[in-house]
């Protein structure tokens, strides 16, 4: 099992802060989400992106995006906004490397994309009892994740192997105000030197939808194919330090 710590105040639950909603699975409708949310008492709003603002009330519940989620994980300024928000992520427990990425960011509420918007409420209400966590039907994969990190070389368990240092490393922040999140990923992929295919494979998507993805891109970024789009890059200035 996954360790939690039980917060609580007498016999009440304690709200630990605001709470920043990270959509890491799939599109859900958020109208259903939102219901469900205010339907249990909670101050629910949804943002296409990151609000300017701190939020001032501490039951306040921020639902971010699908693209602004992967983009706040993939340019790791989680770690940041983790001083001001507790972190919940809803996630499909099949892919091991979203789970690794959030652990590293500081969330500390995981849950299940599988379930519906309101049983996906109730175990959000159940984790405001808790400083740190897991959803049932996470947690095996939890483990897994866990125990195949601790066997590599004694490395700590949440530490992602480093990329190549000659790779080339995208600046999300700056790319993001032309790409989408999800073909930010895919051409951080192609900065690495990965094919479609393995980008395929290493973010579970079919070959086809990456393709999709690489020529939206190479179009937005007024570039006839890939290795185009890396001259781009460079010439936008959109690389990062490693």
């Amino acid at each position: 099992m996954v360790s939690t710590t039980r917060m609580r105040s007498g016999d009440k639950i304690v709200m630990q802060g605001p709470i920043l909603w990270l959509q890491l699975g799939e599109n859900r409708r958020k109208e259903c989400l939102l219901t469900a949310l205010q339907t249990s008492g909670y101050q629910a709003e949804f943002h296409e992106h990151l609000p300017r603002e701190q939020p001032e009330n501490r039951e306040e519940v921020i639902v971010l995006s699908l693209d602004e989620s992967f983009r706040l994980l993939e340019s790791g300024f989680l770690h940041a906004l983790a001083n001001i928000y507790r972190l919940c992520a809803e996630l499909s427990p099949q892919v091991s490397r979203l789970l690794e990425k959030a652990v590293k960011s500081e969330v500390d509420i995981f849950l299940s994309v599988t379930r519906s918007s309101g049983q996906m409420v109730q175990q959000f209400s159940a984790a405001q009892g808790y400083k740190t966590y897991v959803d049932p039907q996470i947690q095996a994969e939890m483990v897994e994740v866990v125990q195949t990190k601790s066997d590599d070389d004694g490395r700590d368990p949440f530490i992602i192997d480093e990329e190549d240092k000659e790779a080339l490393y995208l600046d999300y922040a700056k790319a993001y105000a032309r790409l989408t999140a999800s073909e930010c990923r895919v051409l951080d992929a192609i900065l690495k030197g990965k094919s479609n295919r393995k980008i395929a494979e290493d973010d579970y998507l079919s070959v086809s939808t990456v393709n999709n993805h690489v020529s939206q891109l190479t179009k937005k970024l007024e570039a006839n194919d890939r290795t185009h789009a890396v001259k781009r890059v460079i010439e936008l200035e959109w690389l990062r330090g490693g």
